[in-house]
């Protein structure tokens, strides 16, 4: 006890002189507050506060740009109200509340695109991918850094590439890249020394120090560590801070050192919790609770459990995540529409062009046949303006005309490629080859018939006949090839592992089953919507045992929406929904329907054998129970059903990364 109060008075102490260099920075914008007027210049003296109280005191921080945002509106400030909407969003990232703060950098980024301001763009972008690196979604998160990246280099704004080469080196720390986090974190540092950033360099130290706790390098990751606390405390960057401390009780707990670990971690969560800092709080509060438990000091590990609990809670629930993947999904249907629209703006232009064009040419024929009608020259260099006039026009047509076709195909999806379609092309050849080898035959045998026989007739005919059958050879190899290509899906196991793309193999066997589904019943439709973890890599499983689990589990889920829709009224979609994802050392797949859902009892037996809910005759119980026994007995795996009566059953795969289990033949 006597420790513990110990370390509370120096952490005061420390807290104390971080909070006096603060009041000495933030004292020049508060009296600039002072006897500034209700203009844009207040709005952004305020915006300025937030930021300066931001990694320190959250909470002061969000006071001010909501006081800014209020101004603005009031003064009628749209550019204001974008940065103070902006510098909201910030709080909510630096606390972790990542859902609010997508929204708010979203709203930020379309009022700044409706001002038509790139001024200070990058900004918005590096902020957007730093909310989806925190989300672990980082594709979408390098997608708006190497834009951020973009817009700085040409605007020659060295700070703000300063920035985003820090956030690609964070982004690819957390992807455990180490080589391509080194490689930024160093131009950061660089750049960072160039131009005498303070605010940044303890947080590039404290990267360096990731970095090499993630390659083992305990020794050297501690020198950063502790250097970065010097220029951290210096400006009360209370978050890196925190870092910093974690990072060194992670590494005194690896050499076993226990007292040490959690008086770092310790001082990191007290830290955290004033911020307050919800991922550090989270981060902290499990380690010590793991440490405490392996120490079997229960009472304090229970302790840090409930916090730990609580925050995660906060973080990650259920609405929260719900609400991210709307927003992530509202942007990209904006981005779309953006886009659209300024082809159709293009088109536009180049439709108006043409016109003008023309009409320029026309008007310039009119002049010079009214000066001169002797000038051939002259008439000759228009009539080859008006060629290249027509060309473009005809061009400007031809790539509408693609565009539609494309548009078309795209809501054609994967029907233009469907099983029957595939197949009644060559025997269509081979039904007319023979029609007409069949009435070339009855040709034959009416001249064989006739008393003067033309041989050279007879010769033709035979021809012909030889070079329809080989025709009809011809297509009914390439008729064979389609149905061998189908038996393949069906094809008896090896049983021998490969490395798969899981992706590719789940988007195949997706499209296969809703065909086959559209070749048994016509008016079947259902919408499908895919989720694809790029970051997967390929996994070692049996790709055709694979394949069995997900056609079936696909054919059940569009047979569910098929029934609902029998039964349901008419604003009712079906819809099947698909996505993979990389959680730790294992990958998941999930396939979730909206049709009629299972009851709570059947759930207890969706898995035992000969077990089925299908009318007789429509399936024998054995789909489920195979495909459970494929990814559990198989390959080492998990599979999981969820579901509520009426509205939606859902089933999840989860398979190992890289565990190689010995695979039994089912």
């Amino acid at each position: 006890m006597k420790k513990l109060m110990m370390l509370l008075l120096a952490m005061y102490v420390s807290h104390a002189v971080q909070v006096q260099a603060q009041k000495t920075e933030t004292d020049s914008l508060k009296k600039q507050l002072l006897r500034a007027r209700e203009d844009h210049f207040q709005v952004m003296i305020l915006e300025g506060l937030s930021y300066a109280y931001l990694s320190s005191y959250p909470d002061t921080a969000l006071q001010y740009a909501l006081k800014g945002l209020e101004l603005a509106k009031k003064i009628n400030d749209q550019l204001g109200e974008a940065t103070c909407t902006n510098a909201i969003g910030n709080v909510y990232s630096v606390v972790g509340d990542y859902s609010n703060a997508l929204d708010m950098y979203l709203r930020a980024l379309q009022m700044k695109e409706a001002l038509k301001d790139q001024h200070n763009i990058a900004v918005y972008y590096y902020n957007i991918a730093n909310v989806y690196m925190e989300q672990q979604d980082y594709p979408h998160a390098l997608h708006y850094l190497f834009k951020a990246k973009n817009k700085d280099e040409t605007a020659g704004d060295s700070t703000g590439i300063l920035f985003d080469l820090y956030g690609l080196g964070t982004t690819y720390l957390r992807m455990e890249k180490a080589d391509s986090a080194l490689y930024y974190f160093r131009q950061s540092e660089v750049l960072c020394n160039r131009l005498g950033e303070k605010n940044l360099i303890g947080a590039i130290m404290n990267s360096y120090g990731d970095v090499y706790s993630l390659l083992n390098d305990f020794q050297l990751a501690k020198q950063y560590y502790h250097r970065s606390i010097s220029y951290v405390q210096e400006i009360t960057d209370n978050e890196v801070l925190a870092s910093n401390y974690y990072g060194l009780a992670k590494i005194y707990n690896q050499n076993s050192m226990i007292d040490s670990a959690i008086y770092f971690a310790r001082k990191a969560l007290w830290i955290a919790r004033e911020g307050p800092f919800f991922k550090q709080v989270l981060e902290t509060s499990t380690f010590l609770a793991d440490v405490f438990k392996a120490q079997k000091q229960l009472d304090s590990a229970f302790t840090y459990l409930e916090i730990s609990i609580a925050t995660k809670d906060s973080l990650f629930n259920g609405e929260e995540v719900k609400k991210v993947q709307n927003l992530k999904l509202q942007e990209q249907q904006r981005q779309q529409m953006l886009e659209i629209a300024n082809i159709e703006y293009r088109n536009k232009v180049k439709l108006f062009t043409v016109g003008f064009a023309s009409l320029t040419f026309l008007l310039i024929a009119f002049v010079l046949w009214r000066i001169n009608n002797q000038k051939q020259k002259a008439y000759t260099l228009l009539q080859q303006q008006k060629t290249k006039t027509d060309d473009a026009l005809y061009e400007l047509k031809s790539t509408q005309t693609q565009l539609i076709q494309r548009e078309k195909m795209a809501s054609l999806g994967e029907l233009t490629a469907g099983i029957a379609h595939e197949i009644q092309n060559p025997l269509n050849f081979v039904n007319n080859f023979s029609e007409v080898s069949s009435e070339l035959v009855e040709e034959l045998w009416e001249e064989k018939k006739k008393d003067e026989r033309d041989e050279q007739i007879e010769d033709e005919i035979l021809t012909d006949l030889k070079i329809n059958l080989e025709k009809i050879r011809h297509h009914g190899h390439r008729a064979d090839s389609i149905v061998k290509g189908m038996l393949q899906h069906a094809r008896t196991s090896s049983g021998e592992k490969q490395l798969t793309d899981l992706n590719k193999l789940t988007d195949e066997y997706l499209r296969l089953s809703y065909q086959g589904m559209r070749a048994k019943d016509k008016d079947f439709n259902a919408s499908l919507v895919t989720d694809f973890d790029a970051c997967i890599d390929k996994i070692d499983v049996v790709p055709q045992e694979i394949g069995r689990v997900l056609l079936n589990l696909f054919n059940n889920a569009f047979y569910a929406t098929e029934q609902k829709r029998k039964i349901a009224l008419n604003g009712y979609l079906p819809e099947v929904k698909v996505s993979t994802k990389k959680i730790g050392n294992q990958v998941e797949i999930c396939v979730r329907d909206n049709g009629t859902g299972i009851a709570e009892a059947v759930k207890q037996k969706i898995f035992q054998p000969f077990f089925t809910t299908k009318p007789t005759g429509e399936g024998a119980g054995l789909g489920l129970s195979l495909s459970f026994d494929i990814v559990t007995k198989g390959h080492g795996g998990e599979m999981n059903v969820a579901s509520k009566e009426g509205e939606y059953a859902e089933f999840t795969i989860r398979l190992p990364a890289n565990a190689n289990p010995s695979l039994s033949n089912s």
